[in-house]
Order: C-alpha cells, then sequence, then structure tokens
C-alpha cells in the first residue's frame, strides 16, 4: 500500500512539473529565481523540482499558491479545455 502511495505521489509531483514548466513559459517575463521568491521557496529548489527531483508537499502548496491555483489542480494533468483555453491565451498575447 504504501508503495501505492509513493506511485501516486510521483505522478502527481510529474504533471506538477510539468504544470509549472507551462506557467513558465506562459510567463517569460517571470523567470525562476523571480517565481520562486513569489512562492517562498528558493530558485534552486525550483530548479530541482524541474529537473526531476521530489519536493515536500509544502513546497508543492506554496508553488500552487503562486500559480494560483489548488494543490489538487497543480497534481493533475492539464485536461483538453484547460490546454484549449491557455491556447485562446496564447493567441491574445500574440497580438
Amino acid at each position: 500500500m504504501i508503495e501505492h502511495e509513493e506511485e501516486t505521489n510521483n505522478a502527481g509531483q510529474d504533471w506538477a512539473r510539468e504544470r509549472l514548466r507551462n506557467f513558465l513559459d506562459d510567463h517569460p517575463s517571470l523567470p525562476i529565481y523571480r517565481f520562486a521568491s513569489i512562492a517562498g521557496v528558493s530558485r534552486i529548489t525550483v530548479a530541482s523540482f524541474l529537473s526531476g527531483k521530489e519536493v515536500m508537499m509544502i513546497t508543492l502548496t506554496k508553488i500552487a499558491k503562486a500559480m494560483g491555483i489548488s494543490l489538487e489542480k497543480l497534481k493533475q494533468p492539464i485536461s483538453k479545455q484547460e490546454y484549449i483555453e491557455l491556447r485562446q491565451e496564447d493567441k491574445q498575447w500574440q497580438k
């Protein structure tokens, strides 16, 4: 049972990592060190997380809060509807 929880946690962190990458890509004026400052974590922690290192739940909570989403949403894959909305926002910014 513990192994199952660990696998679920790893998958959640993988999705969180992807959401954070997308968020940073969508906000090019927000470099990692600035995002880390807003989130209240070190830039090394954010960089390590983005390169695959697991982080504590409190760190994920801070990242979610800085992104303006819930922890649960952070750990879930991006839905088709969210993807469509993100693409529409991108098109509006490019105009």
